[in-house]
């Protein structure tokens, strides 16, 4: 079967779309790393940091890239 030119670019059209469609992707994390368990200590230490740093009227995106945090954890931590 012969495909005429617009065929065959409509093919490699078609073929690069699966492709990015079916590529393996990296899961995409907030955090830095893997997850961490915290003593309370650890806690009330990382809590007071946020609450320092929301006094000092830092939005909490930038506290939770500055602490390799999820913006989740920090709003959890203001509570």
């Amino acid at each position: 079967m012969k495909l005429n030119k617009r065929e065959r670019e409509l093919l490699k059209t078609i073929t690069g779309l699966l492709e990015k469609v079916l590529a393996p992707k990296a899961i995409a994390r907030k955090g830095k790393g893997p997850r961490q368990r915290r003593s309370r200590a650890d806690a009330v230490k990382l809590q007071k940091r946020v609450l320092a740093a929301r006094r000092r009227n830092k939005s909490v995106a930038a506290i939770a890239e500055e602490l390799g945090i999820t913006p989740a954890y920090v709003y959890q931590l203001l509570r």
